[in-house]
């Protein structure tokens, strides 16, 4: 469903042609069509849909991490476009992957989102045989309710390169030259301005959004866009990975299937190293739920209006027993922040801190022998590997402890990294990330780079230390996307 403008005129507006083409995916989640006099709400096409943001403006405007090669291999995973050849604007024959490349750069338009407007309005990238009209109207431009395919005014705009072609000028070229010289596009869209569609009201808040509603005027005609991008584009990250939007600034704590946002900077700081938080676009984060936020630090000391005292450690709460065992280990009144029960949501209740406690804030200990240990209530681990002090515990200083009190103390399972670390040995170069006390395998350079991780995180261990950890599942950065045996090694 889109409308269609040439330059100022207003030629039609399309229909529901290719509502239910774009994914059977669709299918799995209740939609509603909004028949006369029937508000259609959110929460009736999808509650994680946004209309007022569909995509970043990154998504549509800018060309991002792609190529040929790379645009090729997509379409060969998918379906029969992959092995499409046609004739350009200029006469060659080219591949689909050549002519969505060509125009992608000539129009300064991200080759993803010109694939997913394929997809959406004609099925055309995953039908394993779709019919030649497909092709001829690839993305739908210049088509409505009361046109006719074979109308001869419609023929310049026939094929597949003319209807890419024309799609992406009909963006760059109309869509944001309106938006930016006038504030709107000649359909009436612009960010922060308030418009009615399918009986929502809806304000677009990008310049992208604005331009899908110029484009596809219909709710149900963009959520299948959306769907279609969440499915395809949206990056499946490792647990315990921490990542910022890059156009919301936000940082989020992924786990156990949501993205977790962190209340500040300071908060994110007390978790991870900063240095390492992986940024992507805001809309590859679309596939987690929110989940509850991370108000405060780790250790930090909280207080709730009937003068109860907790230690915060993870999702758990500890209750200090008493003002005489916050005093025995040393906490200070400056430390303590007044909060609110509701503050207190979702974390769980752990063991008490009482005066049979040992170290319920960590210590960083070593022996006589200079081997160190870390400690937490009641159990050390030993640490191995001066790596983890570097990593773990720069500039903390080692409490020596006497042989009468290591023994006094259970011993758990060794130190570990921590979820997120990237990994490799000297000897063969193969790349991992650790996630749940595995080593997750790294198949490419192309997921290592798109799911936004930098060469210079990754940790050079021994292999003894490497063999520590069990190989778990390899990465798939998306959610179609299926194991791969391939390991990315790396030379530098």
């Amino acid at each position: 469903m889109k409308a269609f403008f040439q330059g100022g005129l207003v030629l039609s507006a399309v229909g529901l042609i290719s509502l239910f083409l774009a994914t059977g995916a669709l299918a799995q989640v209740t939609t509603t069509i909004p028949s006369a006099g029937v508000t259609t709400t959110q929460a009736t096409i999808d509650a994680r849909f946004n209309p007022n943001r569909i995509l970043d403006d990154r998504d549509i405007l800018e060309i991002q991490n792609s190529s040929v090669k790379q645009i090729q291999e997509f379409l060969q995973n998918k379906g029969t476009l992959g092995r499409y050849r046609t004739k350009d604007i200029d006469g060659i024959e080219k591949s689909a992957a050549e002519i969505i490349w060509r125009v992608a750069t000539t129009y300064k338009i991200n080759p993803k989102y010109l694939m997913a407007l394929m997809q959406k309005e004609q099925s055309l990238v995953e039908d394993p045989s779709p019919a030649q009209k497909q092709f001829d109207w690839a993305t739908g431009f210049a088509i409505c309710d009361s046109c006719s395919m074979s109308d001869p005014t419609l023929q310049e705009f026939k094929g597949f390169a003319s209807q890419i072609e024309w799609a992406a000028k009909q963006h760059r070229e109309k869509y944001l030259l309106q938006i930016l010289s006038r504030g709107a596009t000649i359909a009436g869209y612009m960010p922060g301005k308030p418009t009615k569609i399918d009986g929502v009201t809806i304000t677009p808040n990008n310049q992208a959004t604005a331009m899908l509603y110029s484009y596809t005027p219909h709710l149900h005609g963009n959520l299948n866009l959306w769907r279609i991008w969440q499915r395809w584009f949206s990056l499946v990250f490792p647990d315990g990975i921490v990542v910022r939007g890059k156009t919301s600034n936000l940082s989020y704590l992924i786990h156990f299937g949501e993205k977790r946002p962190f209340k500040s900077r300071a908060v994110a700081a007390s978790m991870v190293d900063l240095e390492k938080i992986v940024t992507v676009e805001d809309s590859q984060l679309i596939s987690y739920p929110t989940g509850r936020p991370i108000v405060f630090p780790n250790y930090s000391l909280v207080e709730i209006p009937n003068g109860k005292r907790y230690l915060l450690v993870d999702d758990g709460k500890r209750l200090i027993a008493s003002q005489k065992i916050f005093r025995k280990f040393g906490f200070n009144e400056d430390e303590v922040t007044e909060v609110a029960n509701a503050d207190l949501d979702g974390y769980q209740d752990g063991p008490d801190i009482t005066v049979a406690t040992l170290y319920p804030t960590g210590l960083l200990a070593r022996d006589s022998s200079a081997q160190y240990w870390y400690v937490e209530d009641g159990v050390r681990q030993i640490i191995s590997d001066k790596l983890l002090l570097k990593l773990y515990f720069k500039g903390r200083p080692a409490k020596l402890l006497s042989t009468a009190k290591l023994a006094a103390l259970t011993i758990g399972n060794p130190y570990r990294l921590h979820d997120g670390e990237l990994i490799k040995t000297k000897e063969n170069g193969a790349v991992f990330v650790i996630e749940n006390g595995s080593r997750r395998p790294i198949p490419s350079e192309e997921v290592f780079t798109e799911l936004g991780w930098k060469w210079k995180n990754v940790l050079v261990i021994p292999s003894k230390t490497l063999e520590a950890y069990p190989i778990g599942k390899p990465i798939d950065a998306h959610l179609e996307s299926g194991s791969s045996s391939q390991i990315l090694t790396s030379n530098f």
